[in-house]
């Protein structure tokens, strides 16, 4: 019994090969047919069921062997078999996926739950049934049109791989590509009979260049990718009478990579990736819907429009190496919302106001209420021929009103010389004047407001903003709300030694002749770069309510702080720049410095390199 079944499997694998090499001749074979550019009918002997064969019809012969004898697959006949099939397992159909049955991933055939594979003659393709699919009862295979048809594999014919399902989807099964290389008339169509269905973007041929940063454009001006980077590396160094809680050490503030574009000239998007003081994160993710210079509309991740020195100056442009001791811990940072923007009366004003979550440098909300923020700015003897020197004088105000439940609250540590941040690796570069206690959050209603002059003149730069706030405080689980005042300001003025001018800090800035590293070289020229002095003065204060209502320690803390950087800017080149800054903060109380040490004072002394592409 044994060797009659090993009989009965070699017989039957050699079956399945012969029957698979008379699929792929059949469809070498439809391919042929279908493809040859020929008016010569075929011969209906050929066509006719039951007559195919190489030297005419023979009697007891069926379609599939005579459409094998055509195709030159040899007969063998089978060995005679000691038992009888219908007692061993059915053959396994090469074309079987595992796990066939419904409900799995694959498709299943020849299964009792699915019908049976049909066989050779009812797989020749004719008249208008759903599967292209003819019964044994019909007499002939139809005859072939004399136009020539796309041809389709067995594949198709079977429906295998359908889209939706866990199979591979044939490549004329995809109605997209089979539309646009037919290109017949009909339903969903173009008036030169052209689909229009499914249609993909026309290609732009393009060119790239380095500026401002690496940039693609198509040539048409429609599209536009730029990559910009923005690197900062630095030694902070405090008196060794001042460390403890904070340390002398190199270290990178900020490592940033910018991705900008327009997909048209109507949809603008902007992608900006950051580490910066020990923590990874999204800085900026928005979409932009340009629909004219007046109005823009913003969505995502983004600035939102608080405070001049926050909103218009960009970290690479700053004048001192951090901001101003109020926009540095209460500017609203980097929010998820959705904005309108723009500049009207010929540039004479600009705005940008919009709806956001509210937590300050937040990735979500906390309670279902928004903020409302804003800026503007008006230059209102921006195009004055009378009064030159004040053309590029700005005045304006910014505010936001918002509901706040946000625990942790943000900040938390109130710091001198940081940008907002939660990374704990940031604690030991700036002194701390501030910790709120664990239990606090933001808790209630919030109203910041803000007022700003810039002016720019020639190589002289001059800002001076104020900003106030009341937000709500409270303990975790307290259903009391305590108002907490904030007011601060800062004054800012730097002068260009080497005559360069702006108008506007972004971008900054292109030396008038830019430094060169040769000069100790024979013959080398000895050149500058740009050279730029400044000075600003800052000052924070902080209501009482902040201890008197338990949020903070006053015997480890202050509510006010004054704050003096003086420094110079050395430009080399458009790309690199070197910041050197003296920081000196003072304090209405002394503040804790390290164990059992606390100062009224505090000294930075700041090296800072950059390169921003």
């Amino acid at each position: 019994m044994e060797e009659a079944y090993l009989r009965m499997e070699e017989n039957n694998r050699r079956i399945q090969s012969q029957y698979a090499n008379l699929l792929k001749k059949y469809d070498d074979l439809s391919r042929k047919l279908t493809t040859e550019e020929s008016e010569k009918p075929v011969p209906r002997s050929i066509l006719r069921g039951g007559a195919i064969s190489r030297s005419g019809p023979q009697a007891g012969s069926t379609p599939g062997r005579q459409l094998a004898d055509m195709l030159g697959v040899e007969e063998t006949p089978p060995e005679p078999l000691p038992v009888s099939l219908s007692s061993m397992p059915p053959a396994l159909d090469p074309l079987q996926e595992p796990g066939g049955s419904s409900g799995t991933a694959g498709r299943g055939r020849g299964t009792p739950m699915q019908p049976a594979r049909p066989r050779l003659s009812e797989m020749v393709e004719g008249g208008d049934a759903g599967r292209g699919l003819v019964t044994e009862e019909a007499p002939a295979i139809a005859p072939l049109p004399s136009r020539t048809q796309p041809f389709r594999s067995r594949m198709d014919r079977i429906g295998a791989g359908a889209e939706g399902t866990g199979g591979r989807t044939s490549p004329s099964q995809q109605p997209a590509a089979r539309d646009r290389e037919e290109g017949e008339a009909g339903e969903g169509e173009g008036a030169e009979g052209k689909s229009i269905r499914d249609q993909k973007p026309k290609r732009h041929k393009g060119e790239f260049e380095f500026a401002e940063g690496l940039e693609f454009n198509s040539l048409d001006g429609e599209f536009k990718l730029q990559f910009h980077d923005l690197t900062q590396a630095e030694l902070r160094a405090f008196p060794v009478s001042q460390t403890g809680i904070v340390n002398t050490q190199f270290f990178i503030p900020r490592q940033r990579w910018y991705f900008v574009g327009d997909l048209t000239k109507n949809v603008g998007f902007y992608t900006a990736i950051n580490r910066g003081y020990g923590t990874l994160d999204q800085l900026d993710a928005f979409l932009t819907l340009r629909f004219s210079n007046q109005v823009r509309f913003r969505f995502g991740r983004m600035k939102t429009p608080y405070l001049y020195e926050y909103f218009s100056i960009a970290e690479g442009d700053l004048i001192a190496p951090e901001r101003s001791l109020f926009a540095t811990n209460l500017a609203l940072n980097r929010q998820m919302g959705a904005m309108f923007l723009g500049d009207l009366f010929e540039g004479r004003m600009n705005y940008a106001a919009g709806l956001f979550n509210g937590p300050r440098r937040s990735f979500q909300d906390f309670n279902s209420a928004k903020d409302f923020a804003g800026i503007v700015t008006f230059r209102p003897f921006l195009k004055s021929e009378r009064y030159k020197a004040l053309n590029y004088l700005n005045i304006g105000g910014t505010w936001d009103v918002g509901y706040e439940q946000n625990y942790p609250p943000q900040p938390v540590y109130f710091e001198t010389a940081n940008d907002q941040t939660a990374g704990t690796g940031a604690l030991g570069l700036s002194p701390a004047f501030l910790h709120l206690n664990n239990n606090v959050q933001e808790y209630g209603e919030r109203i910041q407001w803000g007022g700003h002059v810039v002016w720019y003149w020639n190589s002289f730069f001059l800002m001076g903003e104020y900003g106030g706030i009341k937000e709500g405080y409270g303990h975790l689980n307290s259903k009391y709300s305590v108002p907490v005042d904030f007011n601060g300001w800062h004054v800012t003025a730097s002068y260009f030694l080497t005559g360069e001018q702006v108008t506007r800090r972004v971008n900054m800035v292109k030396p008038l002749r830019d430094f060169n590293f040769d000069f100790l070289k024979p013959g080398g020229k000895f050149s500058p770069g740009a050279v730029e002095v400044f000075a600003r003065y800052s000052a924070l204060d902080i209501s009482q309510n902040m201890f008197t209502a338990g949020f903070a320690d006053p015997n480890l803390w202050s509510t006010h702080v004054q704050e003096v950087d003086v420094g110079l800017n050395w430009y080399l080149n458009f790309y690199t720049r070197v910041y050197l800054d003296w920081n000196f903060d003072a304090y209405s109380t002394p503040i804790v410095s390290g164990p059992g040490r606390f100062s009224s004072t505090t000294d930075l002394f700041w090296l800072r390199l950059q390169v921003f592409f």
